[in-house]
This record gives structure tokens, sequence and C-alpha cells, in this order.
């Protein structure tokens, strides 16, 4: 016998419902510890208060009232709060707002980044200031008059040049005339 049977015979023992041969496996169980001797009378001292009581005078009617309150209960109609369903702890509506600033806390993480390449954050509250070029007004230059025939055998300065200076100095493609002869297959 384990302790599990042992006390699902308690009550059996006491009320004298087991038979013989279970009776006499329960009495060598409880002899040979007093621990399980002491639940034994612990349960049967219980059990006996219990028949000692007094009864409880109720009004008539009481047990057709209490009736009558378990079956409203049993058939009343679930509420909708007490059993929502939820999303790690979360009602739909929070988790909709938490997954909402969820994406924009790591979306402005993102932007906030500095960048690995140049070092930079790629987001900047402000705009990185441009270089404008302006022709200066008093040039040393132009006021001397010996480098006023250097400035003028150059370009004219509103004039913009757009090529690069890797194509300023590209060489110029090899000429192909009379070196190559091309086939043309039918």
């Amino acid at each position: 016998m384990n302790r599990y049977q042992f006390e699902d015979l308690i009550s059996d023992y006491l009320e004298n419902k087991l038979s013989i041969p279970k009776r006499k496996e329960f009495e060598k169980y409880i002899n040979s510890n007093s621990e399980f001797r002491e639940i034994v009378e612990s349960v049967k001292s219980t059990m006996n208060s219990i028949k000692s009581m007094k009864p409880v005078p109720v009004p008539d009617g009481f047990m057709d009232g209490l009736n009558r309150k378990i079956e409203i209960e049993k058939n009343k109609p679930e509420r909708f709060t007490q059993y929502r369903k939820t999303y790690f702890g979360f009602t739909p509506i929070y988790a909709g707002v938490f997954s909402v600033a969820l994406v924009c806390v790591i979306w402005l993480g993102i932007q906030v980044m500095p960048d690995t390449q140049s070092g930079n954050s790629s987001f900047t509250l402000k705009q990185a200031p441009q270089v404008v070029i302006q022709k200066p007004k008093h040039s040393p230059l132009l006021t001397n008059p010996n480098t006023l025939n250097t400035l003028a055998a150059t370009k004219n300065e509103d004039e913009i040049d757009s090529t690069s200076i890797k194509e300023k100095q590209r060489k110029s493609p090899f000429p192909l005339n009379n070196k190559a002869t091309f086939v043309k297959d039918n």
C-alpha cells in the first residue's frame, strides 16, 4: 500500500466499510509508522466534532431557494470581460498599441544608428551646410596689370566646365582604322 491508497481508505476505515483483508492490510500499514496513526486519529476527531455539532435552524424554503440560485448560476451566460482572449498578457487593443509602439521604437533606433562606413549618423537633425563658391569682388590678380593678360588667356569665368578630372586625364581611344577586319557571319 502506498501513501495515496492510505489517504483514500481513511474514511472507509473509520466508517467500517472496508472488507476484512483490506482492513487488516490498512491496520498493518498504520501500525508500521506512528505518523500514519496520527493522521487517522486526526481525521477521526474531526469527524466526531462534526457529528457533535448542533444543527443550524434555517427558514422554510431555504433549500428550494438555494437550488434555484444554483440553477441560475449554472445557466448564467459567461461574461465576455472575464474570459477575454489575451496575447502575452495583453488584451487585443493593448497588444495592437504595444506592437505599433515597438515598431516605431525599432524604426527610430535604425534611423539614429550610426552608419558603419562613414561613421556618421544616418539621421541628421540639421542639413549639412552647402559649399557655395563665389567670385571674389576684389582680387589682387584683377588689380595687378601684369596678371590681367594671364587671366584673359584663361577660360571665361562664367562658363562651367562639366568634365570631371578623370575625364580630362583619360587618354584618347586607340584608333583601329586599317588594323582590324570585321567579318560578318551568314
